[in-house]
């Protein structure tokens, strides 16, 4: 069960009549919310844990009390708020009685400082550290401001929500942030100023006496300087907006040990009282706010099943073929259409098949195939040691046919096949140099077993973490489309072109969609080539052909709650975009990938191009949507959650659905993805158990033909279609796990290819 602004009232009046799912919901939902408004309000304070813990207690038990459910996120941060002001107001009695005798009280837990959370979750970038440091400068009443703007720069609230939760008007709260975003100006200009390598003589001797505790005080008089010294106070000048920091910053998820101990608060029964369960789910009264507050953990670790999956038709039997070391033959006229048959290859060292995205959530790291046009085939994937690529000749039958070619490289990002070797997207060490000691983007050509040329693809004055990007090859040009990352710590992306010897072709940007979270290419019979960003600033997707940024005229594909990586890696994250783009033969093109979709979506007053967007999942469904050429929608977008200009080939919150592709199958199109059973979500990105993969045809329009098999296989690599209308695409034979995050990647020697016969 989730929850959007269109079913939040209805959820809030069935939790308030005890059902389980309702108030599980709640709980889950709005947990993240609550956690980032408290650590923010207490900073440094070592019992952010117990001040959430405390909020949801109340909130459980007086959930009765609230009279207008539709107002109920504002009505839990007040909650939030007076909780916090509270701590502070015992935490002071207890300065007061026992500082002499207690200086510990004076001394924070390194580990519990929200700010240096903050900035340690946060882009790395110099401005983005400053800005969480520059918080600890601000006076409480500020920093409550701080705490909930923070929020509705994010998009976890609006402004009405915010004013509410402030007990003030909308004007009013207007003005109170006006005022804290001044003060933040001062104090990040304060923080710059301090961590100049040469500090101003004048500002040293202004410091005198100072003990390195930010305060106001002290705030006020390094302020004072500031506006008198033109060294120090021109470093305001260069200060990216702060809005803009902080809607770029995902809110930090709810820790681990504090999850765990809700579990086991809620399992041990230190309530002091026994909680029973009534029928259809409903909670019946134990007599305290302790017992409710149980409760309502209970049912948020120990979810109810959840809806029946989509109908879907098994892949015959007959035509699957277990994993053998042996070549299985390529499709022939006596296998049926529809009928999948695998070969697996042996790899000479282990392969980390699995990567954590911009989430943390582990998918399939990206393993390129390509098929050349006699019909040889080349797989790209990196070493578990990182350092290089192997790339893997292929027979007609796509079984082994010959040693790997090692390419020093830390990515593979893209791969062409030529008849005499391929073309690879890859990352090495940046020759320039960087800021961050970054890698550099390099187009490597091999020809019979031997580098012809290396193109490098960055220049000084950006660099590349990672590619997460795509190449595409119309038989004289190569398109190589991935992320970069300046000198500020910024990201955006890059499209460039190179002929067939590797030499600079005019066309492309150096500059594109920002903090992109996915990349989409497709070649086109002369630049430019077809490409699809997903731009994480309050936007969403967008059809980007021929220029960099989605401004102005571009075609708005999707609304997305994006910032702050609620996209959640539309087309598959850092490593895997990939085989979300296809192109017919008429000039049409299928776009498809993960979505939340949207209840609500209206341009942003604040921003010229950014959109205000509230998703409507908490998971993600499988999205489609139709261009009539490489510059155009299909079907207009709008605001409307209806609209006709996207098809959900599934429509459930039960199910998380990740790891969406798609490829040319004959004429047709055939769509794929991991189904999830969902456990929880928080920012955008959800746990579960892996309960398959699922296929479904589609055609050239996007409508289904048919319905949705469950394929017995997986997909971890591009989707190539076949001459004969057939499709094939690798995978590693193991299941995938989406139950936690931050893991290390297993690994494997084996890669499995997969024939879908057309």
């Amino acid at each position: 069960m989730t929850i959007t602004d269109q079913i939040q009232t209805d959820v809030v009046v069935a939790a308030r009549s005890g059902d389980r799912k309702a108030i599980n919901a709640l709980v889950t939902d709005h947990l993240p919310l609550v956690y980032n408004f408290v650590g923010r309000m207490l900073g440094r304070h070592a019992d952010v844990d117990d001040v959430v813990q405390e909020t949801m207690l109340r909130a459980v038990r007086d959930l009765p009390a609230l009279r207008e459910p539709s107002r109920f996120r504002p009505w839990l941060m007040a909650i939030a708020r007076h909780q916090v002001t509270e701590r502070h107001r015992s935490r002071h009695t207890a300065m007061s009685r026992t500082a002499p005798f207690d200086e510990e009280l004076h001394e924070p837990d390194p580990g519990t400082d929200f700010a240096a959370v903050t900035a340690l979750r946060l882009d790395v970038s110099a401005q983005r550290r400053q800005t969480a440091e520059a918080t600890l400068w601000l006076d409480d009443d500020h920093r409550e401001t701080l705490a909930l703007w923070w929020l509705e720069a994010a998009g976890a609230l609006t402004r009405a929500e915010v004013a509410e939760s402030m007990e003030l008007s909308v004007a009013h709260a207007g003005v109170r942030i006006q005022r804290m975003r001044e003060q933040l100006e001062v104090a990040r200009t304060i923080v710059v100023a301090l961590a100049a390598p040469a500090r101003c003589p004048d500002l040293t001797e202004a410091l005198a006496g100072w003990d390195d505790v930010p305060g106001a005080l002290w705030r006020k008089r390094i302020a004072r300087h500031l506006r008198e010294c033109d060294v120090c106070g021109g470093a305001a000048k260069a200060l990216i907006p702060t809005e803009r920091l902080l809607a770029s910053a995902a809110l930090i998820a709810v820790p681990i040990d504090l999850k765990s101990r809700i579990t086991a608060l809620s399992k041990t029964g230190a309530m002091g009282k026994t909680v029973t369960v009534g029928k259809a789910g409903k909670l019946v009264a134990a007599g305290s706010a302790v017992v409710t507050l149980a409760v309502a953990l209970l049912v948020f670790v120990d979810r109810d099943p959840q809806e029946t999956p989509p109908a879907v038709v098994a892949a015959p039997t007959s035509a699957a073929a277990a994993p053998s070391p042996t070549p299985t033959p390529s499709p022939s006229a006596t296998v049926a259409k529809g009928a999948i048959t695998t070969t697996t290859i042996s790899l000479p060292v282990p392969f980390a098949y699995r990567i954590g995205g911009y989430s943390g959530k582990q998918h399939s790291r990206r393993t390129p195939f390509a098929v050349a046009p006699n019909g040889t085939a080349w797989l790209a994937w990196l070493a578990a040691d990182g350092k290089n690529v192997h790339v893997t000749p292929l027979g007609k039958d796509f079984g082994r046919s010959g040693d790997d070619v090692v390419v020093p490289g830390r990515e593979a990002s893209g791969l062409i096949a030529h008849d005499d070797g391929f073309a690879l997207l890859t990352r090495r060490a940046d020759p320039n140099g960087n800021t961050f000691g970054d890698s550099a983007a390099y187009l490597i050509r091999y020809r019979e077993g031997k580098q012809a040329w290396s193109s490098l693809l960055t220049d000084a004055s950006t660099s590349t973490p990672m590619l997460v990007g795509d190449l595409a090859w119309n038989g004289t040009v190569y398109g190589a489309y991935f992320a970069v990352r300046d000198e500020s710590g910024h990201f955006g992306d890059r499209l460039t072109y190179r002929s067939a010897a590797g030499q600079s072709v005019a066309g492309g940007w150096t500059w594109g969609c920002s903090h992109n979270t996915g990349i989409a290419l497709a070649a086109e019979k002369r630049p430019p080539f077809a490409s699809v960003c997903a731009n994480d600033w309050k936007d969403g997707l967008f059809l980007n052909t021929g220029i960099g940024f989605p401004r102005p005229g571009a075609d708005r594909l999707d609304h997305a709650e994006c910032v702050a990586g609620y996209c959640a890696e539309p087309f598959g994250g850092d490593g895997g975009s990939y085989s979300n783009l296809v192109r017919f033969s008429d000039g049409r093109y299928l776009l498809a990938w993960q979505s939340r979709g949207w209840s609500k979506a209206s341009p942003d007053p604040a921003d010229d191009y950014g959109y205000l967007v509230t998703a409507r999942w908490k998971n993600h469904n499988v999205a489609v949507t139709a261009l009539d050429d490489k510059d155009s929608a299909a079907v207009t977008l709008t605001t409307d959650p209806s609209t006709r200009a996207i098809r959900y080939l599934t429509n459930t919150s039960a199910y998380d659905h990740v790891n969406v592709r798609i490829g040319r199958y004959g004429k047709n199109a055939f769509a794929v993805w991991d189904q999830v059973d969902v456990t929880g979500c928080s920012a955008g990105v959800c746990d579960g158990r892996y309960t398959g993969t699922y296929g479904q045809v589609l055609t050239a329009a996007g409508a289904p033909a048919g319905k949705a098999r469950k394929l017995g296989v997986q997909v971890g690599g591009d989707l190539v279609p076949l001459a004969d209308g057939s499709l094939a695409w690798p995978f590693v034979d193991k299941a995938p796990d989406y139950r936690s995050r931050g893991k290390a990647s297993p690994t494997t020697k084996t890669i499995t290819m997969v024939v879908m016969k057309g």
